[in-house]
């Protein structure tokens, strides 16, 4: 069983949110090892518009795990990751966190279900950026990955129920887990 990973509590008003990445123009959700890593520490500031809660997610052009979220996929067996070490600053406090690492997710699968879902192609091909009323994934076709992201809407992340239990244990807060049918992607 698979579902989406997100993070979208507490209130979207009280939460923190990424400003801008300083010394990366990279593209994280190509899902591809990168050819040249960023340089360490990536430098990642928060909105000064928008101080808060600081979530333990973060997926705004860039992949931000925290380093909890980080430790819960290694116990699930995820092994397809690769993690930068990462300074979050909050210009609003002139604080710093390093407990983040940006995170590439080396995998696209091509696995939505097409007849059974409930999709729009805005580019008129459905691959990269479909939008989905209710997905369904065909499992035979996930290649057996733990996570990874979907290829059909490359912002969709993908987990298997494991990596789910994993991150539950850990007590994780604000972490969403969408069934692939209830979810808007």
């Amino acid at each position: 069983m698979y579902y989406l990973l997100g993070c979208f509590g507490p209130l979207d008003e009280e939460r923190a949110r990424i400003g801008g990445v300083l010394n990366t123009p990279i593209s994280w959700q190509r899902g591809h090892r990168f050819e040249d890593p960023p340089p360490e520490p990536v430098q990642v500031d928060l909105d000064g518009e928008y101080p808060g809660v600081l979530v333990p997610m973060f997926d705004a052009g860039i992949l931000l795990f925290s380093d909890q979220m980080v430790l819960a996929f290694r116990d699930a067996g995820v092994n397809n990751l690769d993690h930068y070490h990462t300074v979050v600053r909050d210009p609003s406090t002139n604080t710093s966190h390093s407990n983040y690492k940006a995170t590439n997710i080396v995998g696209v699968v091509s696995c939505a279900d097409l007849s059974q879902s409930s999709w729009e192609a805005p580019s008129g091909s459905p691959l990269i950026d479909t939008d989905f009323e209710s997905l369904s994934i065909d499992e035979e076709r996930s290649l057996d990955l733990l996570m990874f992201r979907l290829a059909e809407c490359i912002t969709g992340i993908v987990i298997h129920e494991r990596v789910k239990r994993a991150l539950e244990r850990r007590a994780i807060p604000h972490l969403n887990f969408y069934d692939p049918v209830a979810w808007l992607g």
